[in-house]
C-alpha cells in the first residue's frame, strides 16, 4: 500500500525551507521517528522524523531544494499491506473512509515524543549589513544548561560593535561549539539544544496528517494532500532549473539573498560546504576575486594600492618585543581606512574658526542641556551647524558609485560622530541631525558615545551615516587630515580651540579660535565647492544668527 509523507508544520511563520541532506533513499527501510531529511530553515538546523513505517519507493526532493509545507517528501510502502493477498480490497481501501478503531492505534504517541529527544542546531543569525568578521568574546552557556528564549547565549564583537546574541530556541544545551576567541561566521552553528519545547520541531507532532499508522495514513495521505501531490513535478521542473545553469545551487535564503544584493550570480559561485553547498563566505571570496580582477584591469595607480607589502623583519633580533592580537574593530577599522585612503583621492582644507562669541553662548545654556542629561559641548554645536550645512550642499551628504557612473544623492541626513574605545574607533549615528536641536543633539551624543565605551552599542546604531565629525580637541593637536569613512565623501575634523592675538577693527586683541580640517572626495566635490562648504560652517559658528536666517 502506497503511504505519501508530506512536510509537517514546523512552526510559526517559517517560510523559507531549503533541504540540507536527505537521509532515506529508494529501496530503504524507514521506522516510526526515523529522521528523513534535514532541513535548514530561517532560524534553525533541524531534522524532519518519519510518522509512518515502510519501504522508502519514491524521494521526491533532493539537497538544495526549496519546498514548502505540505509539499512532498517521499513515498513509502507500508509493510501492514502486504498480507492483504487480493489486491481488489487494497484499492477500494483506499478511497474508503477510515474506519474509527484503526485512528485509535497508538502510532501518534511515538510521533508526539519525537520532538522531545530531537536536537535543534542553533545557528549565528544575521548580525547586519556587511558584518564580515566576528569574534566570541564570551560565552554564556554550557552543556547541560537550560536555555530560554532571548536569553544571551554568546557575546560577539564584530567589526563595528559588541553585542549579546540571544537564543531564538528553548531547550537544554547539549554541546557548545564555539569558544572564546573564535573567529565564527554567520550561520555557523553556536550550540546544540534538545527539548520537547523547541519552537520549531514541536509542531511537527501536533500535524493532524501524519498521525496515523500504516493503515489508516494512506487514506489521510492520499485524501488530504490530493491537492498539495501538485508538488511531486517539482522534483524535475528543480532538476531542469540547474540543467540550464550547468549545476544545483545548494545555498540557505539568506545567502541567495545577500548574492542578490551585492550582484552576484548564486550559480557561478564556487561551494564550498558538503556537497559544494555555498556559504556567504563563499559569495564574499568570489565578489573578492571579481574586484581584484576588475583592479587588475585598472590604470597602475590603482594596481599599486593593491601590491603586497614586504614581510617585516624579526624585531625581536633587536630586542624584547610583545606581539598583541589586534580587537576585531582594530583590524576592521585598519582594513576600512586603508580601503579609503587607496581609493577616494582625498583634499584637505584647513581654516581656523573664531568661536569667542559662542563659547560664552555654550556657557550660558550648558545648564539646559545637563537637565535634560545631556552635555552642551563646542563638538555638539559644531554638529549641529554640520548638521544643517548638509542640507545647504547636499553634494556633501552623497555617494559616488563608478561602476554606474551616479552620484546618490541623500534626502537624511545622519551624522557619524567618531568616538575612542578601548576597543577601537567606533562611529555612532546620530538619524535626521538637521531635525534636532542643540539640546536633543547633546543627549543624543552623550547616550551613544557612553554605549560605545560601555560595549552595549547596537549594530544598527552605527549604519546609515551619511557624514563624519572627529573631534580631536579634547587630547591636542591644531590640523590633522581626516579620512574620508568611505562610502561618505566627506568628513569634517575638530582640533584643539587655543587663544591667540587677532586684528579686529583695527585692534590687535585676544580671540579664542578653533581648527578645522574638512576632507572631501575630489571624484564628487571640486575645490570650490568645499571652500564654500566650510566657508559657511564657519560663519555660522562665529554668526549664530546665520543658523536661523539661512540654515
Amino acid at each position: 500500500m502506497s503511504i505519501e509523507f508530506n512536510l509537517p508544520e514546523l512552526g510559526e511563520n517559517i517560510e523559507s525551507i531549503q533541504v540540507v541532506r536527505v537521509m532515506v533513499a529508494v529501496g530503504d527501510s524507514v521506522a516510526v521517528d526515523q529522521p528523513i531529511a534535514e532541513l535548514e530553515t530561517d532560524k534553525a538546523t533541524i531534522e524532519v522524523p518519519s510518522s509512518v513505517a515502510g519501504t522508502v519507493a519514491g524521494v521526491h526532493v533532493a539537497e538544495g531544494d526549496e519546498i514548502a509545507v505540505g509539499q512532498l517528501l517521499l513515498t513509502l510502502e507500508s509493510g501492514a499491506a502486504a498480507p492483504a493477498e487480493t489486491p481488489e480490497p487494497v484499492a477500494e481501501a483506499e478511497p474508503a473512509p477510515v474506519p474509527a478503531p484503526v485512528v485509535e492505534t497508538p502510532a501518534p504517541a511515538p510521533a508526539a515524543d519525537a520532538p522531545a529527544s530531537a536536537e535543534v542546531v542553533f545557528n549565528l543569525p544575521e548580525l547586519g549589513e556587511n558584518i564580515e568578521s566576528i569574534q566570541v568574546v564570551r560565552v554564556m552557556v554550557a552543556a547541560g544548561d537550560d536555555v530560554a528564549e532571548d536569553q544571551p547565549v554568546v557575546e560577539l564583537e564584530t567589526d563595528k560593535a559588541t553585542i549579546e546574541v540571544p537564543s531564538s530556541v528553548a531547550g537544554k544545551v547539549g554541546a557548545v561549539h564555539v569558544a572564546e576567541g573564535d573567529e565564527i561566521a554567520v550561520g555557523q552553528a553556536l550550540f546544540t539544544a534538545a527539548s520537547g519545547a523547541l519552537p520549531v520541531s514541536a509542531p511537527a507532532a501536533s500535524t493532524p496528517a501524519p498521525k496515523a499508522p500504516e493503515p489508516s495514513a494512506p487514506a489521510k495521505a492520499s485524501a488530504a494532500p490530493v491537492p498539495v501531490a501538485a508538488p511531486a513535478p517539482a522534483a524535475p521542473a528543480a532538476a531542469a532549473a540547474p540543467a540550464s545553469e550547468g549545476k544545483r545551487v545548494a545555498a540557505a535564503p539568506s545567502v541567495r539573498k545577500f548574492a542578490r544584493e551585492i550582484g552576484i550570480v548564486l550559480a557561478e559561485v564556487p561551494g564550498t560546504g558538503p556537497h559544494g553547498r555555498i556559504s556567504k563566505d563563499d559569495v564574499k571570496r568570489y565578489a573578492k576575486q571579481l574586484n581584484e580582477g576588475r583592479a587588475a584591469q585598472a590604470p597602475a595607480s590603482g594596481a599599486a594600492a593593491t601590491t603586497a607589502l614586504p614581510p617585516l623583519p624579526d624585531f625581536s633580533q633587536w630586542g624584547e618585543v610583545e606581539s598583541k592580537k589586534m580587537s576585531v574593530i582594530r583590524y576592521k577599522t585598519a582594513e576600512h581606512m586603508a580601503l579609503s585612503w587607496s581609493q577616494v583621492p582625498h583634499v584637505t582644507i584647513h581654516d581656523k574658526v573664531d568661536i569667542t562669541e559662542l563659547e560664552p553662548l555654550r556657557k550660558q545654556y550648558a545648564d539646559l542641556a545637563t537637565r535634560e542629561g545631556g552635555k552642551l559641548t563646542m563638538a555638539v554645536m559644531v554638529c549641529k551647524v554640520v548638521a544643517q550645512a548638509l542640507v545647504k550642499f547636499p553634494e556633501f551628504n552623497a555617494s559616488v558609485d563608478m561602476a554606474s557612473k551616479q552620484i546618490i544623492y541623500k534626502s537624511y541626513v545622519n551624522l557619524g560622530v567618531a568616538v575612542s574605545t578601548p576597543r577601537g574607533l567606533m562611529v555612532p549615528v546620530i538619524r535626521d541631525a538637521d531635525k534636532k536641536n542643540m539640546v536633543e543633539m547633546a543627549v543624543e551624543i552623550q547616550e551613544i558615545a557612553a554605549k560605545c565605551r560601555e560595549g552595549k552599542i547596537q549594530v544598527s546604531e552605527l549604519e546609515g551615516g551619511t557624514f563624519t565629525v572627529t573631534n580631536l580637541g579634547r587630547v591636542c593637536g591644531t590640523f590633522f587630515t581626516p579620512i574620508i569613512n568611505y562610502p561618505e565623501v566627506a568628513i569634517l575634523g575638530m582640533g584643539r580651540s587655543y587663544e591667540k592675538p587677532r586684528v579686529v577693527n583695527g585692534e590687535v586683541v585676544k580671540r579664542t579660535v578653533l581648527p578645522l580640517s574638512l576632507s572631501f572626495d575630489h571624484r564628487v566635490i571640486d575645490g570650490s565647492d568645499g571652500a564654500r562648504f566650510m566657508g559657511w560652517i564657519k560663519e555660522a559658528i562665529q554668526q549664530p544668527l546665520v543658523l536661523a536666517l539661512d540654515g
